[in-house]
């Protein structure tokens, strides 16, 4: 049972948690060299906590609505297989939730934060639910990208680079252009899920930008993404210049997905983009160690 509660997390998607703790350490780090690799580390587990918690919810909500009962492109969903109780999943999302939320709190005890930390973590927490679920569910209306633009990238960046930074006793002086980039590269998981399921959803009424604006768009939107993560970012923030390299193979990503037909085109496509992300964390590294 294990095994399908691990495959219930999405393991291959956590790696969008990953990037934007570590960009904002980076720029913490570039402030100063004084910074707590503990808070960093607990920075992590405070956001992977939020996304298994999400990843869960999404699993729940969507056998909720239909919308995993015909998806032939994507992987199997636990709780639509039946291999998951409903209200297990359930009970599960709060708890994962709640102990990312008690992680937020040690946190911003730990630096003696502003208690408008308390704010992110509850929008967090009822984001993390309304995503997929709630009376206006963000995925259902058009609103999951700026989900992922907004959260995994200019809050997981942002927030954690406010209190890495506070670790070192530094004060904060924000980077709004590095958390677009980390945005736009982890968004591009989305887009990609968005379009292999176009025509399920569109039979359901989840109404992703995709369904809104079409596959030609979300074509768009992806190749958008690929050059704004590793031609402007680069251009931007000096630091980030390593980046750059990824470009050939966002674009070598754009093209599979143009073509893609079945499942494993669509999961190679999926595979590409996670090793991006994990490659621009990398590259990230390796740019702010070099600056």
């Amino acid at each position: 049972m294990f095994k399908y509660w691990l495959l219930a997390t999405r393991p291959k998607t956590l790696v969008a948690s990953v990037l934007p703790v570590t960009a904002g350490y980076l720029l913490a780090w570039d402030q100063s060299k004084d910074v707590s690799i503990f808070i960093g580390l607990l920075c992590l587990i405070y956001c992977l906590l939020i996304q298994i918690g999400t990843n869960l919810a999404n699993d729940y909500y969507d056998f909720m609505k239909g919308a995993d009962e015909k998806r032939t492109n994507a992987p199997e969903r636990m709780v639509s297989s039946g291999i998951i109780n409903p209200k297990s999943m359930l009970f599960a999302t709060y708890l994962v939730l709640f102990a990312g939320f008690v992680v937020g709190i040690f946190i911003m005890e730990a630096v003696h934060a502003s208690r408008l930390l308390l704010l992110v973590g509850f929008l967090s927490f009822i984001c993390g639910i309304g995503y997929t679920g709630g009376p206006y569910p963000l995925a259902y209306n058009g609103l999951g990208d700026l989900f992922v633009l907004i959260f995994f990238g200019f809050v997981g960046v942002e927030v954690t680079h406010y209190v890495i930074v506070l670790s070192a006793g530094q004060p904060w002086q924000p980077n709004w252009i590095l958390p677009l980039g980390v945005g736009f590269v982890i968004n591009n998981l989305l887009v990609v899920n968005n379009y292999r399921d176009y025509d399920e959803d569109k039979k359901i009424g989840k109404n992703t930008l995709v369904v809104i604006l079409g596959k030609k768009f979300g074509l768009c939107f992806f190749i958008f993404g690929v050059l704004v993560s590793t031609i402007l970012i680069p251009f931007l923030v000096p630091s980030a210049w390593a980046t750059i390299f990824l470009c050939p193979l966002g674009v070598y990503s754009f093209l599979i997905l143009r073509k893609a037909l079945n499942r494993n085109h669509f999961n190679k496509v999926l595979s590409l983009c996670a090793a991006t992300v994990l490659l621009y964390t990398f590259l990230l590294l390796l740019g702010y160690s070099y600056i």
